[in-house]
């Protein structure tokens, strides 16, 4: 059973005016919900659970200060995700984290990739829910399981496989 989802979503105003809006609630709720299927400690017992999660869209700006401070990276990068500590809280809700998305990134690398801005966000928003679970890549049997396990949900929705184009990053 699919836990329920409690998302918490936000645009923040250090995202970039002259950008077309991000994804709605619901492209982002069916991305993260295939995402909450997978099988995962975090979710052991997911009858009845509700999960909560924040996603926000910020500026490529606001992203490379927290890549730089999160990740000693100082450059925007597409996505971080932010796992929460695991246990339930109060009345069975489970907050997993946060996922942020930098649009002005996303659109650029949909551009430089030949996807579609929709098919790539579902793919960053499934990406970073992985993460929140658990998941991992960096070994490359972890890198060969999530892409295995993000090809096969993704495919459920109609997007091609994200890592047969050649330009993946």
């Amino acid at each position: 059973m699919t836990p329920a989802l409690r998302l918490y979503r936000r645009v923040d105003e250090s995202l970039e005016p002259d950008l077309p809006p991000p994804p709605g609630q619901r492209l982002c709720r069916t991305a993260i919900a295939a995402a909450l299927t997978v099988p995962s400690p975090r979710l052991a017992n997911g009858d009845g659970v509700r999960i909560g999660l924040s996603l926000a869209f910020v500026g490529a700006a606001a992203m490379a200060e927290l890549n730089g401070q999160f990740r000693q990276r100082p450059y925007p990068t597409n996505c971080l995700s932010f796992p929460a500590p695991s246990g339930a809280g109060p009345y069975r809700q489970d907050f997993l984290g946060d996922i942020v998305l930098a649009p002005a990134i996303v659109l650029r690398e949909a551009v430089e990739q030949g996807k579609r801005p929709a098919d790539h966000y579902r793919h960053l928003l499934i990406h970073s829910t992985l993460h929140l679970l658990g998941f991992d890549h960096e070994e490359a049997a972890e890198a060969a399981e999530m892409e295995a396990l993000e090809t096969h949900l993704l495919a459920q929705m109609g997007v091609a496989d994200p890592y047969q184009n050649p330009d993946h990053e």
